[in-house]
């Protein structure tokens, strides 16, 4: 009797010991993964905050880049005015001078993917927990790779036309140069073909860079969204 007590209480004790073991290896588990958990938000914080000033930066430059686009556009546009007319005055040749300086712009678009690239190429991806923001930062991405390689056969188109363009200017004394009206007057339609083609060009990029724009800013959206609602750790 005592003995089968003894043992009894024996097994209680490894019982209770295997128990509290497990329980303390599930802790120990947990306490873990919190800790993790709480390292991947900290990080995910900064990669947030990274990417929130490339966004910042991007629409800037973005802005800059339509704005002088669009300048230069309303500019061969009034080149091309002036050659579509029958006579041409002294003073339209100012305007077609300055489509002329104009022709020599590419489109660009200036999207800093620094905090991108290092999240795809790191795998750290896994760490921004919004899918929408994920998804928006590959729409992003996948715009501006597209935009990239239409802009080098438009690039390519733009460089067939600047032989013309140089054909209509003449050098002045030291760095100057001029506008040959002579040379206009003599057939102004290859020039109006040139700047057509440049100035169709460019309302492509003005598109795109908006467009561009556009899904920066709900990105920038999404992500200031979610970071106003997130849990502090």
């Amino acid at each position: 009797m005592i003995f089968s007590r003894a043992k009894n209480k024996e097994y209680g004790f490894l019982i209770l010991e295997f128990v509290v073991l497990v329980l303390g290896f599930f802790i120990s588990l947990q306490v873990n993964e919190w800790q993790n958990d709480r390292e991947d938000r900290e990080l995910e914080s900064q990669y947030l905050s990274r990417l929130e000033n490339d966004f910042e930066k991007s629409i800037v430059a973005l802005n800059e880049s339509i704005d002088r686009i669009g300048r230069s556009v309303e500019r061969l546009e009034s080149g091309l005015t002036v050659l579509a007319k029958r006579e041409r005055s002294e003073g339209d040749y100012p305007a077609l001078f300055f489509a002329l300086q104009s022709s020599s712009l590419r489109g660009s678009f200036p999207v800093y993917f620094g905090t991108f690239e290092e999240l795809k190429d790191t795998g750290s991806m896994r760490l921004i927990e919004s899918t929408q923001l994920r998804e928006s930062l590959g729409n992003v991405w996948q715009k501006h790779v597209a935009i990239s390689k239409i802009s080098e056969v438009r690039n390519m188109l733009r460089g067939n036309t600047f032989p013309v363009m140089t054909s209509y200017v003449k050098p002045l004394e030291g760095n100057a140069i001029t506008f040959d009206a002579e040379k206009v007057e003599e057939d102004p339609r290859e020039l109006y073909v040139a700047l057509s083609i440049i100035r169709t060009n460019l309302e492509n990029d003005l598109t795109d860079s908006e467009a561009m724009l556009t899904l920066i800013e709900e990105a920038l959206g999404v992500l200031r969204q979610d970071t106003a609602y997130a849990p502090s750790i």
